[in-house]
């Protein structure tokens, strides 16, 4: 792979610098000097990435005196845990509180606060070694967050004068103003105050590659399975190792680190873009992986005992109140890359992930373990029979709460009770695992190939569980992953240390203004493009390492996403016929695909919608307006090779339409519809088609409706998948000639 040289932004160089800020410097009045100034101060950023990253970041969290109460309540609670924790071990006389010596069972008063709390003397005296070195290291680490709090505030103060004076946006306008809003000043400013000296203008996909620079690579690595690391046990099978404490080391390992591959945030070292190297770099890096393998092991009791109170503060009071908590579940690390487009920045996965865990919730839930399901009604009926005659007996007489442990074990039969009620199923609900996960792909957009026509299964059941874990799997990985964590560096990540020199080798490219990028970020179809997802056919290649395509559809995926996210982006002419061709797809099977006759379905939807709260001049009562119309096509016709989802005009919104999970902040600027949207097409058809006084003919309404481009997006999404199933069954007989199991992987 050819890579160009790039110019190091650190670099002070009279020449390149000269040529870019001539026009802004060389001014003749006194006015121009103050407008130079002014311009000076934020022309030129040595280190782009940060400074993105941190308007980024000022955007998310609500402003610069909201990142100010987040700093102090977080030294503040670091203090309080410490603190709290060291009084609860050591200065507490707890045979005075118990009364567990004989001195105190002669006490007839009431024992007070200052009696069974010591003194700090008497504290100081009586303190173990371990817990003055867990102190000593506390102290040392609080140090170190303190510093980086007055670092981060005086660069987001910075950034704070940056919003004003450059953006023009107000500390008070930045709650309405969303990301996108945002984005589009930056790149008028990067044109005025040029930010970036490598390159006149930026573009959306420079500022998302800047962004996520190292997170496109994550993806990447999981996408092409070097990541993450799996633990065979013999009774549980294999188990994904992927905890924060493995992350955050990943991260220093290749990319944050002294001795990681990228020297500077935007460079990978040269020497390993160079294949003669691989080798020695890879036994280079092993050693290293070892080295922070060692480390962690050194300090994994005090990275338990931290999370250990971390989770006990945390959790204790919640599991109290509500037990079933549990019981929950949430996206994995591991789910959350392996359904994460690239260039997708955070707020928008967490708001995918979010439409998507309803319908997540309903697919899991009609998996039900019969005998487990028994147990827990039996367990749950004797423990609320003790717990009710136990409440009429304190409701008789409330000296009964005055016997030994009464309210510990009232408490605890409370807890059993509401965790055996989350595991018995709903005797009224009906459940459709086929219909359920097609929901579920409508929002997140991803699931392996082999899952179709198999959501019933406890195969894509246990797959996809590993996806969306139970609460209290995480924490149990969590807590054991102090432990964990340095045998998965030592045994499991440093085997993949020469695949993970390759994969940056064969991956990495440079691009003019922003640096050394993961290929796959580029969105480049007509390199990285499956053929299986009707990408342009690539010219075969002598060197076989070169390009490489990605699995499940994530690059062509990601080109929508994108293309969708990013409305004003200037594509490559070979991503829009790309997407032109899976429009001309969509207009063939207007008749035949249960996904786009469903589409049609919601857009009436969104008319019924906008025609109620824009009249309000209307009369008709919500009861009376009905939220689904009949379908525009009749289907009766077509009978599909493979399994459908039908949904009925009886059904309610958020069960079973594809905008299921409503809208949320993230998706208000975009309200029309994208340009290369499977939705578009079809609705500029359908008008073009229809007469003004017909049904077709009001299809023009949802143009700037909230909810338009999300519902485009999820169509699209799932009508790319229904192409990929048809062609896998043979229905596309130009593509006869493509192996299916032709680049399924490509080596690193």
């Amino acid at each position: 792979m050819d890579y160009r040289t790039l110019v190091n932004e650190d670099n002070d160089g009279t020449e390149g610098q000269d040529q870019s800020l001539s026009p802004f410097i060389q001014f003749d009045t006194e006015e121009d000097q103050n407008n130079s100034e002014k311009q000076s101060r934020w022309s030129h950023q040595k280190d782009l990435d940060d400074f993105f990253v941190r308007v980024y970041q000022y955007h998310q969290r609500h402003g610069f005196f909201c990142i100010l109460l987040s700093e102090i309540f977080s030294l503040v609670q670091f203090i309080f845990i410490v603190s709290f924790t060291v009084l609860i071990v050591q200065c507490i006389d707890y045979p005075l509180l118990f009364r567990s010596t004989p001195s105190a069972r002669n006490i007839t008063h009431k024992i007070h606060f200052n009696e069974v709390i010591q003194s700090p003397k008497q504290c100081l005296s009586s303190m173990h070694l371990l817990t003055t070195l867990c102190i000593i290291l506390s102290i040392i680490y609080w140090l170190y967050r303190l510093s980086r709090a007055v670092y981060n505030l005086i660069s987001y103060f910075n950034i704070r004068a940056f919003y004003i004076q450059a953006l023009d946006i107000k500390p008070n306008d930045l709650s309405n103003m969303t990301w996108h809003e945002v984005q589009q000043r930056l790149l008028i400013a990067q044109r005025t105050h040029h930010l970036c000296i490598h390159k006149l203008n930026l573009t959306e996909l420079d500022i998302h590659n800047r962004l996520l620079r190292f997170k496109n690579y994550e993806v990447a690595m999981v996408n092409k399975g070097i990541l993450p690391p799996r633990i065979h046990l013999p009774i549980f099978g294999d188990i994904i190792s992927f905890t924060t404490g493995f992350k955050f080391n990943l991260r220093l390992i290749l990319f944050w680190g002294p001795y990681a591959p990228f020297d500077e945030r935007w460079h990978l070292r040269q020497e390993y873009k160079i294949h003669s190297q691989r080798e020695k770099l890879s036994k280079q890096l092993s050693n290293f992986i070892l080295l922070y393998g060692l480390a962690n092991l050194l300090l994994s009791p005090f990275i338990f005992i931290w999370q250990v109170l971390n989770l006990f503060y945390g959790y204790t009071e919640l599991v109290r109140r509500e037990p079933g908590v549990l019981g929950s579940r949430r996206w994995s690390n591991y789910g959350r890359f392996y359904l994460r487009h690239f260039n997708e920045l955070d707020h928008s996965i967490n708001q995918r992930l979010n439409r998507g865990y309803k319908p997540a919730i309903g697919y899991m839930n009609s998996f039900v373990n019969y005998s487990i399901v028994e147990a827990a009604k039996f367990i749950s009926f004797t423990t609320g029979a003790i717990l009710a005659v136990l409440i009429l007996l304190t409701i008789y007489d409330e000296d009964v709460l005055n016997v030994q442990h009464m309210l510990t074990l009232m408490t605890s039969l409370g807890v059993v009770l509401g965790v055996c009620r989350s595991l018995i199923p709903d005797e009224n609900a009906v459940f459709d695992p086929e219909q359920m996960l097609q929901l579920v792909l409508a929002q997140v957009h991803y699931q392996p190939n082999s899952w179709k026509d198999h959501a019933h299964t406890n195969y894509v059941q246990a797959e996809f569980g590993q996806m969306f874990q139970l609460k209290y799997v995480y924490i149990l990985e969590e807590l054991v992953s102090a432990f964990v964590t340095p045998l998965v560096l030592c045994f499991q990540l440093r085997r993949k240390s020469l695949q993970i020199i390759d994969f940056l080798r064969n991956f990495t490219v440079d691009v003019q203004g922003v640096g050394d990028v993961c290929s796959f970020a580029q969105l480049d179809i007509a390199k990285h493009g499956d053929m299986k997802w009707f990408a342009p056919i690539r010219p075969k290649s002598v060197n076989k390492t070169d390009g490489g395509i990605a699995n499940d559809g994530k690059l062509e995926l990601s080109l929508m996403h994108f293309h969708h996210t990013n409305p004003n982006w200037q594509m490559p002419k070979q991503c829009e016929v790309y997407l032109e061709k899976i429009q001309e797809r969509a207009v063939e099977n207007l008749h035949g695909s249960s996904i786009l006759q469903q589409s049609l379905n919601d857009i009436q939807n969104l008319q019924s919608q906008r025609s109620f709260y824009s009249d309000p001049q209307c009369t008709t009562s919500v009861q009376n307006r009905s939220i689904f119309s009949k379908p525009l096509m009749n289907t009766s016709s077509y009978s599909p090779l493979h399994t459908t989802i039908s949904v009925r005009p009886n059904v309610s919104t958020v069960q079973n339409s594809f905008l299921n999970g409503g809208v949320s902040k993230a998706d208000l600027p975009y309200r029309s519809l994208a340009q290369f949207g499977v939705l578009s097409k079809i609705h500029s058809q359908m008008f073009d088609m229809s007469d003004p006084y017909s049904l077709m003919g009001s299809l023009a309404s949802i143009q700037g409706l909230p909810g338009a481009a999300q519902l485009d997006m999820n169509i699209s999404c799932l009508f790319m998948h229904e192409l990929r199933h048809k062609y896998k069954h043979g229905e596309y007989e130009d593509l006869e000639n493509i192996s299916e199991d032709q680049n399924n992987e490509s080596t690193c």
